[in-house]
């Protein structure tokens, strides 16, 4: 009987301590539940940091790729260095890292890519300064040339003006023409059937601009018809370019004063009644005209 009573109070006691053990248990495992719950929200809150913080530094480096972009001149050398740093920049946004191992890396060139990136702006501000002065100095440029060229080509037209003027003011001028047929007897007639000659007589003014010495006068008489009356042998002379022919000529020496001049015309049986246009030049040049008429 008291060995059946030992036996119980034992199973007693072993039941007493599993009962203790499994609430030790339990309470070590409930205590550990909460402490892994605790760490795995503080992991998951390290992860969202993490990943916020990669987002941030990527959006950041791709914001300066966009920067790189607004930065593009004319300027050929700047936009190859600003191409590289793109280049430099979406290699780096390629790398195959975790997001620690991303972050460590973004934060280990973004310094440096700041920096290009100032010293970049501040290039270009120089460059567009410098590129707004050398415009202001091309418009100025431009202006002060388009001056230039416009007193060249007033002086120019000055200068032809003056030209002509000269040699406007160096053209002799024959002045007091008169046209007169003489017969046989050298007298004067105006019955074209009787006229041995024609004589025409005038004045060459003084001038005292012009070259003095031996001017060659030529003399055109026309017909009422406009047939130019010719001498023994067609001759012509060059006015305005084009070839005209002439009646008649004479050489005179001028001295710069008034030079009364006559030239005379031999009638080959080409003269009819009517109205005659005298008309006389020197050097290629009209210096005087007028008419007679023959009956």
């Amino acid at each position: 009987m008291e060995k059946k009573n030992n036996n119980l109070s034992y199973l007693i006691t072993l039941l007493v301590v599993l009962t203790i053990a499994l609430m030790v248990i339990g309470y070590l495992f409930y205590t550990q539940k909460k402490e892994s719950e605790s760490v795995i929200a503080k992991l998951e809150e390290y992860s969202g940091l993490i990943s916020s913080q990669k987002d941030s530094l990527e959006s950041e480096l791709k914001g300066i790729i966009v920067q790189y972009d607004s930065l593009m001149t004319e300027n050929d050398t700047m936009n190859l260095k600003l191409a590289m740093q793109q280049d430099k920049i979406e290699r780096l946004l390629k790398l195959r890292l975790s997001d620690a191992q991303k972050i460590r890396a973004y934060e280990k060139e973004l310094g440096t890519i700041r920096g290009v990136l100032r010293s970049y702006i501040v290039q270009i501000d120089s460059l567009n300064t410098m590129n707004k002065e050398l415009i202001v100095e091309n418009v100025a440029l431009r202006s002060h040339t388009a001056k230039v060229e416009t007193i060249n080509k007033q002086l120019s037209e000055d200068k032809e003006e003056l030209i002509s003027i000269t040699n406007e003011a160096k053209t002799l001028v024959a002045a007091n023409i008169l046209g007169v047929g003489l017969n046989k007897r050298s007298k004067d007639t105006n019955r074209f059937k009787l006229v041995e000659k024609v004589r025409v007589d005038f004045i060459l003014r003084k001038n005292s601009v012009t070259q003095p010495g031996p001017k060659m006068i030529y003399l055109r008489l026309i017909r009422p018809d406009n047939l130019v009356l010719s001498p023994p042998k067609p001759a012509i002379i060059i006015v305005n370019g084009e070839e005209m022919p002439y009646s008649a000529n004479r050489e005179v020496i001028y001295e710069n004063n008034d030079v009364p001049v006559s030239i005379f015309w031999d009638n080959n049986g080409d003269l009819v009644g009517g109205n005659y246009i005298i008309e006389l030049f020197e050097n290629g040049k009209l210096i005087g005209s007028s008419e007679f008429a023959l009956k």
